[in-house]
């Protein structure tokens, strides 16, 4: 997911049952609406997807993350113990909009149509469509007219508060949301203030909320936003583990000259970069800098060719609308930052 300018990649859309579509112009940019009966299997490019079909999978759990680290060996982490979020780790992003020099880009880059939220509960730091429950951070899309924006949602940092760089090891253990044109993402940003992509950009895990078991990691570099390029690798699972019906851990080891991403407790990496590698090689590596961390959810937006359903949202706080609260919402069990030897 890019701070500025979305870099859309072209995957194949297909095995969703439509009932419903028609077209809506906003801001001279088109949204395709859909109502969606079923959220089916779907199979994308070989040449870009892995399939991971772990010895664990063949025992039904809940949850499939990887052990935690060494309690000596971790530098920064967030179990949601509180139900306060911590004000000393994470702020808000707000709005539907960033300035870049004295441009406003809207939709943040990416065609998006929520409009983030600030916090609403000063005594929990947490808002209506941001949350801890039952030790869960719970993100949720929800379907309500504010500001002019048909949708809102989340989007905390840790810009200013806590940065992360190497030699280190990032694990997220997360669930993900069901519903067409729902985009979960925890990405890395650079401190520095570097034109994009000049100072890098890691997306850790993106999905299309219409999929069900493939998620995406991805770096993007380059010298400007018209010279650039990224290295992007999608996974997927047996569709008996869901990434939006299990909880799933990626970890990013961190080494100089060196990012490799790893599924739960898979030993071999399913994407790495280095200087050399195929596609970084003609521009510097902007990887060995700090980084900020983002959490959010868009709605819409290039990621899934603008497609949305509506009622695939949350209509009020409890999501009431919905047999399933927790199946449209992205849950994140827990956070880890530990050294890396």
């Amino acid at each position: 997911m890019s701070g500025l300018f979305y870099k859309s990649i072209n995957f194949l859309l297909r095995s969703v049952k439509f009932m419903k579509i028609s077209f809506l112009s906003i801001c001279s940019l088109t949204v395709l609406y859909l109502t969606a009966q079923d959220y089916e299997y779907t199979k994308l490019d070989k040449s870009t997807t892995e399939t991971i079909n772990s010895k664990s999978f063949s025992i039904d759990q809940s949850s499939y993350c990887r052990n935690r680290s060494d309690p000596e060996s971790v530098i920064w982490e967030e179990d949601f113990s509180s139900p306060i979020l911590n004000n000393s780790h994470w702020s808000y992003s707000i709005g539907n909009a960033f300035n870049s020099g004295t441009t406003t880009v809207y939709g943040w880059g990416n065609n998006e149509q929520q409009f983030y939220k600030d916090k609403k509960y000063k005594n929990t730091n947490t808002n209506d469509n941001l949350f801890i429950e039952d030790g869960y951070l719970k993100i949720q899309p929800m379907k309500k007219k504010y500001r002019g924006f048909a949708y809102t949602s989340a989007r905390i940092h840790t810009q200013n508060k806590i940065s992360y760089s190497y030699p280190s090891k990032l694990t997220f253990c997360f669930k993900n949301p069901k519903g067409i044109g729902l985009w979960p993402a925890f990405w890395l940003l650079p401190l520095s203030t570097d034109t994009w992509p000049t100072g890098g950009e890691i997306d850790i895990m993106e999905a299309r909320g219409r999929i069900t078991n493939i998620v995406s990691s991805a770096l993007h570099y380059g010298n400007s936003p018209l010279d650039k390029n990224f290295t992007v690798k999608e996974i997927s699972v047996p569709t008996s583990v869901k990434f939006q019906e299990k909880f799933h851990s990626i970890t990013l080891e961190w080494r100089k000259n060196s990012l490799k991403f790893f599924l739960n407790d898979e030993n071999e990496p399913y994407l790495s970069l280095e200087p050399s590698s195929t596609g970084i090689s003609n521009f510097n590596y902007p990887f060995n800098e700090s980084f900020y961390l983002i959490i959010n959810l868009a709605i819409g937006g290039e990621f899934d060719n603008n497609l949305i359903d509506p009622s695939a949202m949350c209509f009020n706080r409890e999501c009431s609308n919905h047999d399933d609260p927790n199946s449209r919402r992205f849950i994140i069990d827990w956070i880890e930052y530990a050294k890396l030897d």
